[in-house]
């Protein structure tokens, strides 16, 4: 079966056409050498060359195929049927001067059974194979027997004296019920009909057929592209997150380990202090990294924010205790509530805070800042300002920082990714504190 499937259809149908042959013919010799020999085998050899012809070729020149058999078929078959080959000089298998002048066989209907059902299953229109065919079978069942009746209309009596069989002919046209089988017609029209809409309908289910595994093809190629795309927005969460996390932590840490060995000189108990912060800080930078890495490892893929470590309100005070402890005074204006940040909104509101605090600390240069979070039914909105030396961002920051995914813009990108996630917007301007402004807002919490 796979070697049949990686041949070619032409050479599938050589090789079905050369069984047939094989078939038709050798059961022909067969039946030729015995009492069950036909009365005309010419006919036969007809039929049977006309479909090898038909299996081997239709498939490749339906239309072609289709015209050929349906209009030279019943002429040589009523060549061969009324013995006008044997009148030009054609012996055929020792077939007489004249046969007969109706179907020899139900088996002769084969060939156009065959060239109307692949054609039709080749791409021709269903009432052109029902045309040429059913016309075909008409011409050899009614009009061979018709014109034989005419002629024999016009011959002399003398005819007759070639044997019984000329008796049996029709003479006139009025003769042509009685010889002609009407119901065996009928049957035979009928079940080319029935051929040709099964070539239509196997038509019509390949094509589905291609159309289902087109559309698969295309499910698979989308499934496998959101598949990236989904995997490359969990690694982008993941990098947030650890970044917001850690970054936070060992930004302070940095700066105050910078601003003890500047001091370890002058005052040793500067230095012992910085240290114990530090240890302490490290210490709860890594229960934070670690507790992020736990709920990233055991969350159900694709569940989102709900797999990060959600922070309170005490946590955000605590960023300022951190900025302070590194020489910056920070001030917090908080909503009052006694639930912890639980939602998706808060938690980016959380992390936002958190990204511009870190960016103060490190980037701004700043000795003061002011974080206002401002909870209502429009929404939440977050303020944090700077007095930093760098003055005010130039125009476009945040196009500017999308573009060139470095340093200080990669904080400024996470934000506005986060508040965009939320539904929310957020922008960098000059502040009243002649630093940067970040400003953000996020929509009502559901």
């Amino acid at each position: 079966m796979d070697y049949w499937r990686r041949l070619a259809a032409l050479q599938q149908d050589l090789l079905l056409a050369a069984v047939v042959g094989v078939v038709w013919f050798g059961g022909l010799a067969l039946l030729n050498g015995s009492q069950l020999r036909p009365a005309n085998p010419s006919v036969s050899v007809i039929t049977g060359i006309f479909l090898v012809l038909t299996v081997a070729l239709v498939r490749q020149i339906p239309r072609a195929m289709l015209l050929c058999v349906s209009v030279l078929y019943p002429l040589f078959y009523a060549a061969a049927e009324t013995g006008l080959a044997e009148q030009l000089g054609f012996s055929l298998l020792r077939a007489p001067a004249i046969s007969d002048a109706a179907l020899q066989s139900e088996l002769h209907l084969v060939p156009l059974l065959v060239v109307g059902y692949l054609a039709a299953a080749s791409g021709v229109r269903r009432f052109t194979c029902l045309f040429f065919t059913m016309g075909s079978l008409a011409a050899l069942m009614i009009g061979l027997p018709a014109v034989v009746a005419i002629v024999m209309s016009n011959v002399s009596e003398d005819i007759y004296r070639y044997g019984e069989r000329y008796a049996n002919l029709p003479r006139d046209i009025y003769s042509l019920y009685g010889y002609i089988d009407i119901s065996l017609f009928v049957f035979a029209e009928a079940l080319i009909c029935g051929m040709v809409l099964l070539g239509a309908n196997a038509l019509r289910r390949r094509k589905n057929m291609l159309v289902l595994e087109q559309r698969n093809t295309a499910l698979v190629r989308l499934r496998a592209i959101e598949a990236e795309r989904a995997a490359a927005a969990e690694r982008t969460r993941i990098a947030r997150d650890l970044h917001d996390v850690v970054s936070h932590h060992m930004s302070a840490v940095v700066i105050r380990a910078q601003a003890a060995d500047r001091v370890a000189d002058q005052k040793p108990e500067a230095l012992r202090e910085a240290v114990r912060w530090i240890a302490a800080s490290g210490r709860e930078a890594l229960t934070a990294m670690r507790e992020t890495v736990r709920v990233l490892n055991t969350g159900e893929p694709g569940a989102g924010v709900e797999r990060t470590p959600v922070p309170g309100l005490a946590d955000v005070a605590r960023m300022g205790d951190r900025l302070k402890a590194v020489g910056i005074d920070v001030t917090m204006q908080l909503p009052t509530r006694s639930r912890q940040v639980a939602s998706a909104v808060d938690l980016t509101a959380v992390r936002i805070i958190q990204e511009a605090l870190t960016n103060v600390m490190v980037h701004a240069k700043a000795t003061a800042a002011h974080v206002s979070w401002q909870s209502g039914p429009q929404g939440e909105l977050l303020t944090i300002d700077d007095n930093g030396s760098g003055g005010p961002p130039p125009a476009n920051v945040l196009e500017t920082a999308r573009r060139q995914q470095s340093g200080r813009g990669n904080g400024l990108i996470g934000m506005r990714e986060r508040a965009h996630a939320s539904g929310g917007t957020l922008t960098v301007a000059a502040g009243p504190l002649g630093g940067w402004r970040v400003q953000a807002w996020l929509p009502p919490q559901r």
